[in-house]
């Protein structure tokens, strides 16, 4: 059987090795995600012959229940039957989660699984790096607006990067977070989780290898960012915060563009993942209104034994 433990950050390089070479580019890859959701989805993973698996077992959340392909170089073959094998012995079903097209393709060609389904709440929104950077083209006029606009009304503003431990800037991130907090009416249980894995970011951020930015109006923080690599050239945003009239004056728009430009020109961005709308409308409305390049589609299937 598998072993099977904790994301835990004792791991984390191990996981970073096998996810940074595949290429993939989906948000559920980020070595980040799988170590701040793991308590959100009682997450497991395994580490066996250079391929990371992993086990989601929230059964409260659509397509967050079952296991996934194993990811690394390798025989995927043989990978797929450590799975099949491991799912055998614990007498579990074999429900794979997070499939992409190209292994629904590579399932069916095999005989593997044939009825596949689909939740859009679950597709990532990805964007060419050099499209959130520049912004160019009539369709995104009003964006360019927004970012203007908001230069206009406060002219001092400044953006400060963080890629290491720079203990002031990420302070000024937990700080927009609270206030963005506080401003919350009634807020529920998953908002103070939201909170939780924020923080728990910030102290793990070299470990997590994160990248993040805060803008400052008047030398007083206003919109934060939190981001990481996924694989070459293809990066995953965490969290994006602003509050009060900074966020009604476009921050969000600001600091979306010119940490774009950050990742594009500075760390050789080509890809941008801003992440699922976990079907809440308004989200949804403002993933689409950046016009995504890909919409990365996941499929739920149950393996044949």
């Amino acid at each position: 059987m598998l072993n099977w433990v904790t994301p835990s950050t004792e791991i984390l390089d191990k996981m970073k090795e096998i996810i940074t070479s595949s290429g993939e580019m989906a948000s559920d890859l980020s070595v980040a995600n799988i170590f701040l959701l793991r308590h959100k989805y009682d997450t497991k993973v395994a580490i066996k012959d250079g391929f990371l698996y992993r086990w989601y077992r929230n059964r409260e959340i659509p397509g967050r229940n079952g296991v996934t392909v194993p990811i690394g170089n390798g025989d995927i073959s043989a990978a797929m039957q450590a799975l099949v094998d491991d799912r055998k012995e614990r007498g579990l079903p074999l429900e794979l989660i997070f499939v992409n097209k190209d292994m629904k393709q590579y399932c069916s060609e095999n005989n593997l699984a044939s009825a596949f389904e689909t939740h859009e709440d679950n597709w990532d929104y990805i964007y060419s790096a050099e499209h959130l950077a520049k912004l160019e083209g009539s369709e995104n006029i009003k964006k360019r607006n927004r970012v203007n606009r908001f230069a206009r009304l406060y002219p001092d503003w400044q953006i400060r990067f963080a890629d290491q431990d720079d203990t002031s800037i990420l302070q000024d991130m937990l700080h927009v977070e609270d206030e963005w907090l506080s401003q919350q009416e009634d807020p529920d249980e998953s908002v103070f989780i939201k909170k939780d894995e924020i923080y728990e970011a910030i102290h793990n951020w070299s470990k997590l290898s994160l990248l993040g930015a805060v803008i400052y109006c008047n030398g007083k923080p206003a919109a934060m960012t939190i981001a990481s690599q996924i694989s070459d050239g293809n990066f995953d945003i965490h969290f994006e915060k602003s509050y009060g009239d900074y966020a009604k004056s476009g921050a969000f728009s600001a600091i979306n563009k010119y940490f774009s430009d950050y990742l594009y020109n500075t760390h050789n961005a080509q890809w941008i993942n801003r992440e699922e709308d976990m079907g809440i409308l308004g989200l949804r409305k403002a993933k689409m209104s950046y016009r995504p390049d890909i919409r990365l589609e996941k499929y739920v299937t149950k393996l044949v034994s």
